[in-house]
């Protein structure tokens, strides 16, 4: 059974991308645009793994990522941000399993899901 990866992103083209990669991947996708969203979906569905953007309108990484783990505590989230003031430091001691800048590499994007799913299982 694949996996199942929900990905939060407001930039429309950011979200395709990355969701056709991973579904090259194998993976199961749910590909959303906000925080909001997202929380509803994690409300009513169990996913493995968050690829959340940090900066979105109506709610932020770090309030998804509280909310996340409160649903489910032990789904890794892991950020994406091209905002120069987000820093990886900042965001792990927030409770993301890692981060990633943006623009993504998807190599690098790929092997930081398969990290944070080891960690997981």
């Amino acid at each position: 059974m694949a996996l199942k990866v929900l990905i939060v992103d407001d930039n429309s083209i950011t979200r395709l991308a990355i969701s056709h990669c991973l579904k090259r991947g194998g993976y199961e996708v749910v590909a959303v645009a906000d925080g909001i969203e997202a929380v509803s979906k994690a409300s009513g569905d169990a996913f493995d793994l968050v690829l959340s953007d940090f900066a979105m309108p109506g709610m932020d990484g770090l309030a998804l990522t509280h909310a996340i783990h409160t649903l489910a505590p032990k789904t890794p989230v892991i950020f994406m941000s091209g905002h120069p003031e987000v820093r990886r430091e900042n965001v792990l001691g927030a409770g993301a399993a890692d981060f990633l800048e943006k623009p993504l590499i998807l190599d690098d994007l790929l092997a930081k899901i398969e990290l944070a799913l080891l960690d997981e299982r």
